[in-house]
């Protein structure tokens, strides 16, 4: 992004460019429907020392990158002030801690944007064939996009005795849950939201990459609130969650053995504590 000389007050130059801003992010977000996008500055400062002026340069990037699409291009102007704000108070420590070098003037603005392609499940596919024997999921046989749904009312409403748990006949559709304003299919993404809608659900969502279980969200939410532990999978351009029914089962390396079962035991504690992490630092009791 061209930057205009002698852009001596930071506050100033962004005012002068949030338009520039938008109109970029904007443009990439019609092209490319959903993006990564991360914010950019290069910035001089000077110092007198000694009665010679030292010059030096700062690279300001936006830390993680944010998550930009057509349903939350209206926070922009809310995550660019942030930006801002970002900025200004790292000068500000800068000077408050007597560094001496003194902001001089903008140098350039950049904007990195990719395209971002979020896991998201599907339709029914089958689990693949090691984490199949570890036969601890429940990977419910649906027809439409709705395996999110799915995977959560098998947590929640066990069949009866004698009807199979893969089947969506065994399942209440009148759930109670709340999928307003949640796409289908469903991003993991997305289970934030899903989370603050449905004060009952708590969920942990793991991955299956090179043979071995990958996390992919912890809840933040108390401990007081049971876990629903969902596995999500891929196959070509299909994703498919599925819930997990025994945590143990997926650690497991060696079925039968006791050295097996003291990794899948230690495992699945060493996410318990991750959990109870979280819950801690939201002053959450219940771990």
């Amino acid at each position: 992004m061209d930057v205009p000389e002698g852009h001596m007050d930071l506050l100033k130059f962004f005012q002068k460019m949030k338009t520039r801003y938008f109109d970029v992010c904007e443009h990439e977000v019609a092209a490319l429907k959903s993006v990564k996008i991360q914010f950019g500055l290069l910035a001089s400062f000077y110092m007198n020392q000694d009665e010679e002026v030292q010059h030096m340069e700062h690279y300001f990037e936006q830390k993680p990158p944010m998550i930009l699409n057509e349903h939350n291009i209206d926070t922009l102007n809310h995550m660019i002030n942030e930006w801002v704000n970002k900025v200004k108070d790292e000068i500000e420590s800068w000077s408050q801690k007597g560094s001496g070098w003194v902001f001089d003037e903008i140098l350039i603005a950049y904007i990195n944007v990719a395209r971002y392609q979020p896991l998201q499940g599907g339709s029914y596919m089958p689990l693949p064939k090691n984490l199949q024997n570890k036969k601890g999921i429940i990977n419910v046989q649906n027809r439409d996009d709705e395996c999110l749904k799915w995977a959560i009312r098998a947590a929640l409403f066990p069949p009866p005795k004698g009807l199979k748990v893969t089947r969506t006949s065994s399942y209440p559709t009148e759930d109670g849950l709340n999928f307003e304003g949640i796409h289908i299919p469903t991003p993991v993404s997305e289970i934030d939201k899903l989370e603050k809608q449905n004060p009952h659900l708590a969920i942990n969502v793991f991955g299956w990459e090179k043979e071995q279980v990958i996390v992919h969200r912890l809840s933040d939410k108390g401990g007081e609130i049971p876990r629903i532990n969902l596995m999500i999978t891929k196959q070509g351009d299909n994703t498919h969650y599925s819930y997990v029914k025994r945590l143990t089962a997926l650690f497991m390396i060696t079925k039968g053995t006791m050295k097996a079962n003291i990794f899948a035991n230690a495992a699945c504690m060493a996410i318990k504590e991750l959990i109870c992490l979280k819950s801690i630092n939201r002053n959450a009791k219940g771990c």
